[in-house]
């Protein structure tokens, strides 16, 4: 049973065939059909598909059948050959598959290093998946955790902190200036992708209302309507401007569509103060004079980028301190990931319930004379023997790569909250399992002690 990645993403595809591959909201369903009826194979699945990657995480009982299988269903239901011919594409397994899942969630992978977006859409893709049926323990398990590590690097580390977008850096800009942007009207001035994504920006913040002006009114139209806006004619734009506390530009105009006169009539006219105009466009929208009239905050590209690059600067510093946060995250992940076999289990097992055997002799201990204590150490040791003979013998029969025994395994784990770590490294020695050197030695000649004749030997230490 091996942990595997497969898929593409804006380091290997460009835009147009990451968007050829995208697994879309509506395909889902078909793509999990296809892949649940070979359970056998790859025993979970999930899929992480957004503009920037489409990748599919599984807990697959032969690795190279199950790439296989992934790269076909993608290309089949796509109509495309992107993942078949192997140009485009990466597979790890093992500890890369944890380490690269975990770079995603931290924003490590991303296109702007440490943007927040991706961690959504991780948790997102783990409900569909979980919808669908698809996951397990395991996959559950790591995407749990890989969220953690997502938190962990937004809350211990800078990596987030101030944007590395010069859409979102006009929101920023206009924010320091008026304080509450919730109380302030926003126009935009052009509907175009630039345009649009900025108005997103601004509508994320919750102006007072967000009008939106084009030359083409139809666009306007829609732009306005998918973020509650108000759409506005292009002969309307000195009324808008006058009405606007906040007014971003983004047309593809070759000339200034906003002088120092029209600036200052339109500042004569208003009764909201200072305005704070953002020319997001190349080239200008407004010309650069209109910075020199009063109660108005002109601020271009140029000042948008050097505020994202000094924060993106800012962000590159803190990648040694996110990538010790992952590091540290995958070593305890695949410890646990490692400790899915029947005798870490069943030693940890025996570990829990003696270590509550040893607590309650200590409780006990001054109820009996000296003399005794020997006698209850034996009596002890021979009814945990007993007890867990049972339990013992049905893990010692779970088959870890069968379709749910890695699940049992897991499931027991957090049924007796099993430390297996602490076991692993020789911590979860006890006392009372030690027994008296004559039992030690005559474990290692292969003797079986008659007080647990019934157990059938099931004192644990290979």
């Amino acid at each position: 049973m091996d942990l595997i990645v497969l898929g593409v993403s804006h380091k290997t595809a460009s835009a147009r065939i990451r968007d050829e591959v995208q697994v879309h909201a509506e395909e889902m369903g078909v793509v999990y059909s296809r892949l649940r009826a070979h359970s056998e194979l790859l025993r979970e699945v999930l899929i992480l598909s957004t503009c920037n990657r489409t990748e599919f995480y599984g807990f697959a009982k032969d690795r190279a059948e199950a790439d296989q299988l992934l790269r076909e269903t993608v290309d089949e239901v796509k109509g495309v050959s992107h993942f078949n011919n192997g140009k485009h594409t990466y597979s790890w397994s093992g500890r890369e598959t944890v380490r690269h899942l975990f770079r995603v969630a931290s924003g490590m992978d991303s296109m702007m290093i440490g943007e927040s977006q991706v961690l959504g859409q991780v948790r997102e893709a783990f409900d569909t998946a979980d919808n669908h049926k698809a996951v397990g323990a395991l996959l559950t398990r790591l995407f749990n955790t890989a969220v953690h590590v997502g938190k962990r690097s937004r809350t211990e580390t800078e990596i987030g902190k101030g944007t590395v977008s010069v859409a979102h850096a006009a929101v920023e800009m206009a924010q320091k200036i008026v304080d509450r942007i919730d109380r302030c009207p926003v126009l935009v001035v052009g509907a175009g992708e630039t345009g649009a994504l900025v108005a997103r920006h601004f509508a994320d913040a919750g102006p007072k209302v967000l009008s939106v002006v084009n030359r083409t009114f139809e666009r306007a139209q829609a732009l306005a309507d998918e973020l509650g806006g108000k759409p506005l004619r292009w002969e309307d734009m000195d009324r808008a401007l006058v009405e606007a506390k906040i007014i971003v530009t983004a047309t593809g105009a070759r000339e200034p569509i906003i002088d120092p006169n029209r600036m200052a009539r339109v500042l004569k006219r208003s009764a909201l103060g200072p305005k704070v105009v953002v020319d997001i466009a190349n080239p200008r929208n407004v010309h650069p004079d209109s910075g020199n009239l009063d109660r108005l905050f002109l601020f271009d590209l140029d000042a948008l980028e050097s505020v994202a690059e000094q924060n993106q600067a800012r962000r590159r510093k803190e990648i040694p301190k996110v990538e010790g946060i992952i590091v540290e995250e995958v070593d305890r992940f695949l410890a646990w990931y490692e400790s899915l076999d029947m005798v870490p289990v069943i030693r940890a097992l025996r570990g829990r319930f003696q270590e509550i055997a040893e607590k309650e002799m200590a409780r006990q201990v001054k109820n009996f004379d000296s003399g005794d204590l020997e006698a209850l150490k034996e009596y002890t040791r021979a009814l945990l023997n007993k007890l867990l003979h049972q339990p013992t013998t049905l893990i010692r029969g779970v088959e870890p790569s069968s379709k749910h025994g890695i699940h049992k395994l897991v499931a027991i784990q957090e049924l007796f909250e099993l430390d297996l770590e602490g076991f692993r490294k020789g911590t979860g020695e006890s006392k009372v399992d030690a027994g008296t050197e004559k039992d030690r030695n005559a474990k290692a000649d292969g003797e079986t002690d008659p007080s647990s004749s019934e157990t059938g030997g099931d004192e644990v230490d290979s």
